[in-house]
């Protein structure tokens, strides 16, 4: 009884730890510090952004430091040919002159196979004039069967067209920073060149690497205590993102990946750190 009233006091008279919220004994009982020299948070993924075909850049949407959004346009090749193609092709598609004359053809025809089976009836028209008008109207099916070929196909040009226009529309694919403007309006890109560079900073990512005695104490979900060190000086909570199955045997370490949130883009990437795991038990 003595010796629990002992450490009850001890514990509301310790000192709070600068920006980690528990006293130093609770702190002691909470977990295991992770001493890691390289602890630093580091943003989600960096995006080397580039285009699958190449050209000369013609504009430029966006700055070093904008904040970007997946889907967002952020530069553009030029796309004169481009767009001259997809105008045609568009005509094309919606272009139904061919099929319309066949129509027409077809419905004139029919009205005169009607005549001649009637005259027909009266022996004033012959056998072969009436197969004759036969064979126009099965002309005329065939042909507007063709035009609707036709036009099907300047559907599909105009979509690759269009396909081909989106190729030089260069977005970003994920939500983030742009860290690095590379090119400028009137530079070249080339088939691997970079245009920009974007970093995604939600969530932000912490590496960490662990001892392998604490192999098995680390899981998945598991939240830990994640300090960062000046200029934010804040304590969050980070979740246990990935543990590697591999332990290195030349360190006789194994690494693991903490998640932190980080929506209003208020953490910095490249902070120092430290964390405290839980103890797993």
């Amino acid at each position: 009884m003595i010796r629990a009233l002992a450490i009850a006091a001890a514990v509301a008279t310790a000192v709070v730890m600068p920006g980690l919220g528990y006293p130093v004994a609770a702190q002691e009982r909470f977990g295991v510090e992770v001493d890691v020299t390289t602890c630093l948070v580091k943003p989600k993924q960096v995006v080397q952004l580039g285009s699958p075909v190449f050209g000369v850049v013609s504009g430029i949407f966006v700055d070093r430091g904008d904040a970007v959004h997946a889907g967002q346009l952020v530069a553009k090749l030029n796309t004169t040919v481009e767009e001259a193609q997809v105008a045609l092709d568009r005509w094309r598609a919606t272009n139904t002159t061919q099929m319309e004359a066949a129509r027409t053809d077809m419905v004139w025809n029919q009205r005169e196979l009607a005549r001649r089976q009637q005259l027909a009836g009266n022996m004033f028209s012959r056998a072969n004039e009436i197969d004759e008008i036969v064979t126009k109207i099965e002309q005329d099916k065939i042909a507007l069967r063709r035009g609707e070929s036709d036009q099907k196909t300047a559907q599909l040009e105009a979509e690759r067209s269009e396909a081909q226009l989106k190729l030089k529309l260069i977005r970003s694919p994920v939500d983030g920073v742009v860290v690095e403007v590379k090119l400028m309006p009137g530079e070249y890109l080339h088939e691997q060149g970079t245009i920009m560079t974007i970093a995604q900073i939600d969530p932000l990512n912490v590496d960490l690497v662990v001892p392998a005695e604490r192999y098995g104490a680390v899981r998945v979900g598991m939240i830990a205590d994640l300090r960062l060190a000046a200029p934010v000086n804040l304590t969050l909570p980070a979740t246990v993102d990935a543990v590697d199955p591999v332990i290195d045997p030349a360190s006789d370490t194994f690494r693991i990946r903490l998640v932190v949130p980080n929506p209003a883009n208020t953490i910095p990437s490249g902070v120092r750190c430290s964390v405290r795991l839980p103890d797993g038990s």
